[in-house]
């Protein structure tokens, strides 16, 4: 009798604590997500994406398995990547492409883990070089393939609009086509019209297939967009803003 008294107090203590614990850990993910998560549209300034990845590191010490936490390292260390040195380039998107696997790997209907996946492949492998690289062509157009079987309009058609780049960056050797990119860009762009990065591919595309007029069309249209608080539109518009100094400045 007593050792029953004793094993019901036992796990009547056990059980409320570990319900304490498990919603305090939630409660502290659920923290971390937040803080991690409002500091996006700030990572122009990289001292908060590198906090970006530290919260979303934390999240996975407690829950190796949020699907959410692994993405978005991804999307962060690609960011990172895009504005690390060339020496250092390969091994932050390589940080990249492992987290965005792992999040496929757990969830394979997330729109968001096959469209950072295939971000991720593109610019390893651009990093690495082209030629070094054709290996990851498939993959980045199944990835891609994939966020349009889940969500044609994901992103400002951001799948089609990788595709499209696929396509302008690759040799003709091994599929490069400025017509298929062009296909790519405008769908593309029936999607998401107000997305700067398609105008600056779509632009690039036309100056390479000499549609002078076309390409100049794009980037004034990058030129004259209203401000932007993403700072990657502002990167995009700076780009315009060379390439429109390159090729029409008088």
């Amino acid at each position: 009798m007593r050792r029953w008294v004793r094993s019901l107090w036992i796990v009547g203590g056990v059980i409320p604590f570990l319900l304490f614990f498990g919603a305090a850990c939630a409660g502290e993910i659920e923290e971390w997500m937040a803080r991690a998560d409002s500091l996006w549209p700030k990572r122009a300034d990289f001292r908060y994406a590198r906090e970006m990845t530290q919260l979303y590191e934390k999240v996975l010490e407690k829950d190796p398995q949020n699907v959410e936490a692994l993405w978005k390292l991804a999307r962060v260390y690609y960011w990172l990547g895009k504005h690390s040195p060339e020496d250092q380039k390969t091994t932050v998107f390589r940080k990249g492409v492992d987290y965005a696997k792992r999040a496929v790997e757990l969830d394979d209907d997330c729109v968001d883990c096959h469209y950072w996946l295939g971000v991720c492949y593109g610019v390893y492998g651009e990093a690495k070089g082209v030629l070094k690289s054709l290996s990851l062509v498939d993959p980045i157009k199944e990835e891609m393939n994939r966020v349009i079987q889940l969500d044609p309009t994901y992103r400002e058609g951001a799948a089609y609009r990788m595709l499209g780049r696929v396509a302008f960056k690759l040799p003709w050797f091994a599929g490069g086509s400025k017509k298929e990119s062009l296909k790519y860009l405008k769908k593309a762009l029936e999607v998401g019209p107000n997305s700067f990065l398609t105008h600056v591919f779509l632009a690039e595309t036309y100056l390479a297939m000499k549609k002078r007029d076309l390409a100049k069309k794009e980037l004034e249209w990058v030129l004259d967009a209203p401000p932007s608080d993403d700072p990657a539109d502002e990167e995009d518009r700076q780009t315009a803003r060379r390439l429109y100094e390159e090729h029409f400045a008088q």
